[in-house]
């Protein structure tokens, strides 16, 4: 069981304040009408005593059992895992798996550090420093020197960003942001050495107070009682003030180093791929950059068949008959999937350059049908082809490789060859035919390096009754989240790689005039003869004038 600490939210807060304002509150107010000196001369102090002690502890309890403890910096803790927290922030940012990776540094950086070591400004620049330093280390590890690989305008950007998010944040979430001037602020600092000289004052009055015992024992365990939950209350505080700072600077450093600063919304919306424009002919008018889906494996695996019955029967050339030798689009349609293209591709054989080609579509690619047929075993081109695109990825960091869903065709096939009534429930083993079914897809899946869920046995014998289709349209409905986050790095990627000559040509134009306007001031100013002609142009108007 993961050791998971709540984020605290507002009611919580709430909560933390009530309860401490209660433990507080009632022993002063119950004093107040009494009167230590009533209590004394009734003999009732032991029992007021006896209240304090209680309520207070009943408060301490309870805020222990009901709301977060922040963890020490001093002492080691188990950290609870950070995979959860980080796919779920990857996914809703579409990070690559380096940015995903230095997410989790961040992490580990904002739990470890220690808000009572922040003692000063210089102390929080440090900190920031070493956060950007983290991203920048885990992002451009290639490089020789990651932590300036950024633009000027990204860095205003990102100076911007932090800014305002850093603000919304004091505005929402403390004490008196919206109050509290700098100067006040300074004020209270400088002020500083006089919370020493009081705590030594109040030490003397701890000891003058002795003189009636049973009330400086009550105080005392009172005081000492309400001390540590205001000191609680602090440590959770600046925990959660150092760890919101350092998680920010982070998310903000992800997005520097991974280039999303570089990239407009509007350049990001309006973005499609050089394979996609050169589709066009087959796409018609295409807004935006579709989902490019590649369907690839051997001659002979069914792959045209599959797209033809995906595609809702387009013409594609079945691999009974060996026609697909180009990498072929089609426009695919479905209700709940986005605008998307199919691409059959030429079986894999014996060319050596085929390989390299696939993995070539594939990285134009953000979601891969890997098709095998259930009632072959010669895998070994599967096998090559996709060791060599999962190495493709796996050694760029940058890009997230697209999900891969196998689909093992030609189930019909298998033993008993004349038998074939679906549907098969693949779990019951009563029936061969589910029994070989459920093994075939089994040894593929191993075979090729797949999960049991990422398989899909299918037939597709005819357009007219093709088996378990609707399968793979979920598996791929499945699969929409992470395609979704390859196409974002995708496009990211060529953005960032393209040269906008539009752009260059503007800001040379911008830089020119500035260059010619600044020239034609230095020689207004450096021309005696221009100042001398103005100077009497302008007392000969003056005089005119006063005529």
């Amino acid at each position: 069981m993961s050791n998971t600490r709540p984020t605290p939210t507002r009611a919580r807060r709430t909560a933390s304040l009530i309860l401490i304002a209660i433990g507080l509150l009632i022993p002063a107010l119950s004093l107040i009408p009494l009167g230590s000196l009533w209590l004394w001369q009734n003999g009732l102090l032991l029992y007021w005593t006896a209240f304090a002690l209680a309520s207070v502890a009943i408060v301490y309890i309870a805020q222990r059992r009901l709301l977060p403890q922040p963890h020490s910096a001093a002492t080691p803790t188990t950290e609870r895992p950070l995979e959860d927290d980080t796919a779920r922030d990857a996914l809703q940012f579409g990070w690559s798996p380096a940015e995903e990776q230095a997410w989790k540094d961040v992490k580990a950086l904002a739990r470890r550090t220690d808000p009572d070591g922040i003692a000063s400004p210089d102390d929080l620049l440090k900190l920031a420093r070493d956060t950007v330093a983290v991203v920048a280390q885990r992002v451009h590890a290639d490089r020789q020197d990651p932590l300036w690989q950024f633009t000027t305008p990204e860095a205003l950007a990102i100076t911007e960003r932090v800014s305002r998010r850093l603000r919304q944040f004091v505005l929402e979430r403390v004490p008196f942001g919206d109050r509290l001037t700098i100067a006040q602020a300074l004020a209270v600092y400088r002020w500083r050495g006089a919370i020493d000289w009081a705590e030594r004052a109040y030490d003397v009055w701890r000891v003058v107070r002795l003189v009636n015992p049973a009330t400086a024992a009550a105080n005392e365990a009172r005081e000492q009682l309400s001390k540590a939950m205001m000191e609680w209350g602090r440590d959770a505080v600046s925990r959660r003030l150092t760890e919101a700072y350092v998680e920010e600077i982070g998310r903000a450093a992800i997005d520097l180093y991974g280039g999303r600063l570089r990239i407009s919304p509007d350049a990001l919306t309006g973005y499609m791929s050089e394979k996609t424009v050169a589709d066009q002919e087959t796409l018609g008018e295409a807004r935006a950059e579709p989902l490019r889906i590649l369907v690839a494996g051997q001659t002979g695996a069914g792959k045209s068949s599959l797209v033809n019955t995906l595609a809702n029967g387009l013409r594609a050339a079945t691999d009974a008959l060996p026609a697909t030798s180009v990498y072929a689009p089609y426009v695919l349609q479905h209700e709940g999937l986005p605008a998307a293209i199919i691409i059959d591709s030429p079986g894999l054989g014996s060319d050596p350059g085929a390989i390299g080609e696939l993995v070539k579509k594939a990285a134009d690619s953000d979601l891969i049908l890997w098709v095998v047929a259930a009632h072959r075993a010669d895998r070994a081109v599967d096998r090559k082809a996709l060791d060599a695109l999962r190495s493709h990825f796996s050694a760029r960091l940058n890009r997230r490789r697209p999900p891969m869903i196998l689909v093992t065709t030609h189930i019909d096939r298998l033993r008993p060859f004349g038998e074939w009534d679906p549907p098969y429930d693949l779990s019951d083993n009563s029936r061969e035919k589910a029994r070989n079914i459920r093994d075939a897809v089994t040894a593929a899946s191993v075979d090729l390096g797949f999960a049991a869920d990422e398989a899909v046995p299918v037939s597709l014998a005819s357009a007219t009754q093709a088996y378990n289709v609707e399968r793979v349209w979920q598996r791929i409905s499945d699969a929409l989240p992470e395609a979704t986050r390859a196409q974002l790095l995708r496009a990211l990627h060529d953005l960032k790689s393209a040269w906008n000559w539009k752009s260059v040509w503007s800001q040379a134009a911008g830089a020119g005039r500035t260059i010619a306007g600044a020239l034609k001031k230095e020689v207004k100013r450096s021309d005696p003869g221009t100042s001398k002609n103005n100077n009497a142009s302008m007392q000969s108007k003056s005089h005119d004038n006063s005529r």
